[in-house]
């Protein structure tokens, strides 16, 4: 088997699925078995299918989303982002990181972690646990 480059497999993702709105490329580089660890919705994002309707309910919150890049690096199977989102409609800015564990030249797993307290903080909100 052929190796494949994990670092542009997971850019591909984030620009086509998440900055592009092409949804059908989840089909493609997700496992049918794929499943997120951590995030908004811990461990219920599992295939492509549900990776679909998770952009799909953030793009049609943040129409303008866009999400850079800022460091990526890869070792053995697993592949390291560390992001940006920004939404200029809704003033927003939200950083955060993600793993993914490839198998079979597709994302198998992921697991994202992001600031709570600078996503809640301009809505008047405070996570839980903090005053």
């Amino acid at each position: 088997m052929p190796k494949i480059d994990t670092t542009a497999l997971v850019r591909r993702a984030v620009e086509a699925i998440w900055n592009q709105g092409d949804l059908a490329v989840a089909d493609i580089l997700f496992a049918d078995d794929y499943i997120n660890h951590a995030g908004l919705i811990t461990n219920l994002v599992r295939g492509p299918e549900a990776i679909k309707v998770s952009v799909a309910l953030y793009r049609t919150a943040f129409p303008d989303l866009q999400i850079m890049i800022d460091a990526l690096t890869a070792r053995r199977n697993a592949v390291l982002v560390r992001w940006t989102a920004r939404s200029p409609v809704h003033h927003g800015t939200l950083t955060g990181i993600l793993v993914c564990r490839i198998a079979d030249s597709q994302i198998a797993e992921s697991w994202t972690q992001w600031d709570h307290a600078g996503a809640l903080g301009p809505l008047g909100l405070r996570p839980a646990g903090r005053t």
